[in-house]
């Protein structure tokens, strides 16, 4: 167990008692095959930004306690926003990553957990990837068959057959394929070219998903750039400020953002 504070990983001992609403937790479980990110309710957008980017790298390159390095290659991600906990996926991965943290664990090097019954090795928690492969039946061998020699067929005289004539096939006129229809709507691809003018004039941006009298928005701040609150409504995107704020590097982000929606 890993825990995020103010943008620095720090391995604690492994505590359900640390699943709360003001702590962003990663727990690498290869008993499982899962990386588990638990971000709470009061983490702040930095916090969990870092901690979903560091979730990423750790299930490619692990992280080392002692002399293992544990959490490499696991199957997924197990992403636990507790503001999302409305989500149907959300919510079974907290109640699995909560049995996960269940029951009696030895430790080696301080921070490496391991279960401290063999039965709980062999068996995984419902819902893991490792318990969905278990259920697979595996297909029983079949009995060896006899083989018993052929008998001998007598000798056939073969007749060469005519050669048939070449026909003509008149060649295939291709058929034009209609143009792929761009996905989403018109409000996500302007959404999307804001996001991209942001992301080139900024080093650092952060974005957060809320919702405001049935409509979605996001908020998209760029330190020491810009700070705006962007609204979909219909086909079009509502952002607030209008003027992108008063720093230069704002007014070039709306700049380009706008040059590019006229040629929507």
């Amino acid at each position: 167990m890993l825990q995020d504070d103010a943008g620095e990983l720090t391995p604690v001992k492994l505590n359900p008692h640390l699943v709360t609403s003001d702590n962003a937790l990663i727990v690498l479980d290869e008993l499982n095959d899962v990386c588990w990110l638990w971000i709470g309710r009061n983490v702040n957008m930095p916090t969990r930004m870092h901690a979903l980017r560091m979730s990423k790298s750790l299930r490619k390159s692990g992280y080392k306690i002692g002399i293992t390095t544990i959490g490499m290659a696991t199957s997924r991600i197990a992403e636990m926003n507790e503001k999302n906990d409305s989500d149907r996926k959300v919510t079974e991965d907290i109640a699995a990553f909560r049995v996960a943290l269940q029951g009696k664990f030895g430790f080696e090097d301080k921070y490496l957990a391991f279960p401290g019954k063999a039965k709980e090795i062999s068996e995984p928690i419902p819902g893991s990837p490792e318990a969905a492969r278990a259920q697979v039946p595996r297909p029983e061998p079949k009995p060896a068959v006899e083989l018993k020699p052929a008998a001998a067929e007598p000798e056939l005289v073969s007749t060469p057959e005519p050669v048939p004539e070449p026909v003509a096939i008149p060649e295939a006129v291709p058929i034009a394929k209609p143009a792929p229809k761009l996905p989403g709507s018109l409000a996500d691809r302007k959404t999307a070219f804001l996001l991209l003018a942001t992301m080139k004039n900024a080093d650092l941006v952060y974005t957060e998903r809320f919702e405001r009298n049935g409509k979605l928005g996001i908020k998209i701040e760029a330190p020491g750039t810009m700070v705006i609150e962007v609204i979909t409504d219909g086909n079009d995107i509502i952002v607030s400020p209008a003027d992108f704020g008063d720093t230069d590097d704002a007014a070039r982000i709306k700049s380009e953002y706008e040059s590019w929606v006229e040629k929507i």
